[in-house]
């Protein structure tokens, strides 16, 4: 064989071995090998392989020194482990001391610590730990809160002049009206910081309608005035005679007269005299002293205006008997006795 043909068949060789060791080199990539000091060795033996296959000058040697390792090969390294740190966490009131590694979140789990939607936190989840890490979390509760509020109705009237002054009536009654407010309040460690209200909802009141009468009262027409009465001696008398009268309506025969103040009487149906007669009229009530009882007697008005008339001297009274009046005159009625009143009289004695 020439020199030439020799030289290409070992350079041929010494390229096929360089190839077997860069697919291992593949194969430890693969692993995730990361440690320095293997990726350095396995420089070291490819670089002595290719120096020994150099030196032998020789296809044969296929840089046997270079083992192929396995995809499912294993590889040891040192891992040193994460530092730790003094974490202080500030909850619900008290310090809560952990020593841990990692982030701000692994902390929180290794205190038994946990975070909710509202709370207040200085501090990312995911932050690193470092020696200054310090955790303060502020506890959030917000609540809704309800208040009813009461609304007064009004009352108003309304004048109607077709009913008398004095009349009220009540037509619409009066219904009170709300303010339903709803706040929401913000407690922040158990105090309050904020309260807004997120809802009003009012209920309008209904006022109270009075009608009011207006129509004055039309005065009564006042009556015509009466005329005077004139008394006039009953009809029926229980006690007369015949008697001659004057021109002037006097009594002819007469022993003699007296003047003096006179009231009328009434008594119920069968009522008797202080005599023992009958009530009725034609019996006057006398002092016997002055008037014996029995004499016959013609009364009247000292004006002339009213006559009793005949009358017999046959009961007494109180007011006769003090000398207030000279006669007290019987009468048929309450309505008589008013008529009458008190008049002063002349009594005549007939003979």
């Amino acid at each position: 064989m020439s020199n030439n043909a020799k030289n290409r068949r070992e350079t041929y060789f010494a390229a096929a071995n360089c190839r077997k060791v860069l697919k291992n080199l593949k194969k430890l990539k693969m692993l995730k090998i990361r440690s320095a000091a293997i990726c350095a060795g396995a420089a070291a033996v490819s670089a002595a392989a290719l120096i020994s296959a150099a030196a032998l000058g020789r296809g044969e040697a296929e840089l046997s020194a270079v083992p192929e390792i396995p995809a499912s090969a294993s590889a040891v390294m040192t891992v040193m482990p994460p530092k730790e740190y003094d974490v202080q966490i500030s909850v619900d009131g008290r310090n809560v001391g952990v020593k841990c590694s990692g982030t701000v979140s692994d902390a929180l789990s290794a205190a038994n610590v946990t975070v909710y939607d509202d709370d207040l936190i200085n501090i990312g989840f995911s932050e690193p730990l470092t020696d200054s890490t310090n955790i303060v979390i502020n506890r959030v509760v917000i609540e809704e809160e309800v208040e009813v509020r009461a609304i007064e109705y009004a009352t108003k009237y309304r004048e109607d002049d077709s009913y008398l002054i004095g009349y009220t009536e009540t037509v619409v009654d009066g219904e009170e009206g709300e303010i339903e407010t709803t706040k929401r309040l913000v407690y922040v460690d158990g105090e309050l910081v904020s309260a807004a209200v997120i809802d009003e909802d009012v209920t309008e009141p209904v006022d109270e309608i009075i009608v009011v009468g207006t129509k004055e009262e039309e005065p009564e027409p006042e009556p015509e005035p009466e005329p005077e009465p004139v008394y006039e001696a009953p009809a029926a008398q229980v006690y007369t005679s015949e008697i001659t009268l004057d021109e002037n309506g006097l009594p002819i025969s007469y022993s003699k007269v007296l003047t003096g103040s006179s009231c009328a009487y009434t008594a119920s149906a069968g009522a008797n005299t202080s005599t023992g007669r009958p009530a009725a009229v034609g019996i006057v009530a006398v002092n016997p002293d002055i008037i014996p009882y029995g004499t016959e007697l013609y009364i009247t008005s000292t004006d002339g205006s009213m006559v009793y008339g005949y009358a017999v001297a046959g009961d007494t009274g109180g007011a006769v008997m003090r000398g207030s009046i000279l006669v007290d005159l019987y009468m048929a009625s309450e309505s008589d006795c008013y008529s009458w009143g008190r008049q002063d009289v002349n009594v005549y004695f007939l003979n």
